[in-house]
């Protein structure tokens, strides 16, 4: 049951929580040691794959609403969407720089049902998505191969791609750090010289063209697809380098490499390629190759490349480290908080992600991505109620990054983005619906398990 108001010691045992977090990257954990190895760079570019992956995948876009308004859209969506979720992640991360990130948010502000949910279906989201990419990887390498693999094949490259992308992972945190920014610096740099090259071949009248029966459902939802998970990077707070300031920085350049790329791109690609209806993914491949040569094109697929790994590279980390958090904290069994000495990586947590996201990743392409954004959405309703509700029952708390503003006008801020969860989540057809909340139903049976034979209830407090 949420917990909507708390007693004297249950309140006196969350504010003990949060203080003792927010000295947390001056005292190491009691129980589990952290090596804080991302410092803010590396935690921008693992945030930019955990949204964005580069502009690649927005041409459904200018399919859905025309040019006009898939540009006016993605400059007015971060004031309504990016910035409020972006600036909730910064207050609480900075708040409470633990691994397990919003699991704990949610757990101090409505109790602990509540916060093994969140991460359940935060979780399951998760390995949805990074689902996603194995196939995407085996499929552009088709396209760019001009080849046609049989599924046996398919499946050993997907099965190669999920051990290689994983081993990352496995090796630690600084090579992920690493490697986020070289792939970060591989998926943009084709996307600046395309925009370059198009520039004397815009015709800038092609950017106020619309579709005549927009499809604002398909727009938002990919849209919102496009633009999630700036909660995601707080589930490896023990692992940041001075979180106090790491993680405002980190998301404010992370918003800048995800929107700004993806405004840029739609203007140079609708200025020069006015086929707006048949815009697809790969899209944007075909342009770089037509106006900048077969090198620019091939660039252009290497970007594409590194950020199929990038994104699955960053999945992987916040999710296994979530797992790895909520153990610590007695959510899970202890032995998933293991850690490999060499590299001190939760190597438990990181191979239960791995088995999921190779069994979820032989599905279709579709029958994976049919729930993902509703139950981020749900989610992150409850991360937006967790910001406000904190305000109101813990005010004195240390917040090394505040939100400068009281807490009415916080919970008007977290509102709108509030608006768009609800409306995927009533947008959704049945059918979405139905996996959805057997999804969560799932979690239900796992929590009274946990509670009931496992004892996880009473996990230590930090």
């Amino acid at each position: 049951m949420l917990r909507s108001s708390f007693d004297s010691s249950s309140v006196k045992e969350d504010t003990g929580l949060l203080e003792s977090a927010a000295e947390h990257e001056k005292e190491p954990d009691a129980k589990v040691d952290h090596k804080r190895s991302l410092d803010w760079i590396a935690l921008a570019a693992l945030l930019f794959f955990n949204v964005s992956g580069g502009p690649i995948g927005t041409e459904g876009l200018v399919a859905a609403v025309g040019p006009f308004y898939s540009i006016v859209g993605l400059l007015v969506l971060p004031f309504f969407w990016c910035f409020p979720v972006g600036l909730m992640t910064a207050e609480l991360s900075t708040t409470v720089s633990k691994d397990g990130g919003y699991v704990l948010w949610v757990d101090m502000a409505f109790g602990r049902f509540a916060g093994f949910m969140m991460g359940w279906m935060s979780w399951a989201s998760g390995v949805i998505d990074n689902a996603l990419y194995p196939g995407m990887f085996v499929a552009f390498m088709q396209d760019s191969l001009g080849m046609s693999l049989t599924p046996r094949y398919k499946q050993i490259v997907i099965f190669l791609f999920n051990t290689v992308m994983t081993g990352t992972n496995v090796i630690g945190l600084e090579v992920v750090g690493t490697a986020s920014i070289v792939f970060c610096v591989l998926v943009l740099l084709p996307v600046a010289v395309l925009i370059i090259v198009c520039l004397p071949s815009i015709k800038t009248s092609a950017w106020v063209a619309t579709r005549k029966k927009p499809d604002w459902v398909a727009w938002i939802n990919l849209a919102l697809w496009n633009t999630s998970g700036w909660d995601a990077t707080s589930t490896v707070g023990a692992e940041v380098i001075e979180p106090s300031t790491a993680y405002p920085k980190a998301i404010l350049l992370a918003q800048f490499l995800v929107v700004a790329p993806y405004v840029l791109m739609l203007l140079a690609a609708t200025g020069v390629d006015q086929r707006y209806s048949l815009y697809e993914n790969g899209t944007y491949n075909e342009i770089a190759e037509q106006h900048g040569g077969y090198l620019l094109g091939a660039l252009f697929t290497l970007g594409t490349v590194a950020g199929v790994m990038g994104m699955f590279v960053s999945d992987m980390t916040t999710y296994a480290y979530q797992l790895s958090g909520m153990a610590e904290e007695g959510m899970l069994p202890r032995v998933l908080a293991t850690k490999l000495p060499k590299f001190d990586t939760p190597i438990l947590s990181i191979l239960v992600c791995f088995i999921f996201v190779q069994l979820i990743s032989q599905l279709p392409f579709k029958e994976i991505l049919v729930c993902d954004n509703f139950l981020y959405s749900f989610c992150l309703l409850l991360e937006l109620a967790s910001v406000v509700k904190l305000r109101h029952s813990h005010p004195d708390i240390p917040r090394p990054f505040r939100i400068p503003l009281s807490t009415g006008p916080l919970a008007a801020l977290m509102l709108l983005p509030a608006g768009f969860c609800v409306f995927v989540i009533v947008s959704s057809t049945l059918r979405v619906m139905a996996v959805a909340f057997g999804i969560i139903a799932v979690g239900v049976v796992i929590y009274g398990i946990n509670t009931t034979f496992l004892k996880t209830q009473d996990y230590a407090r930090l």
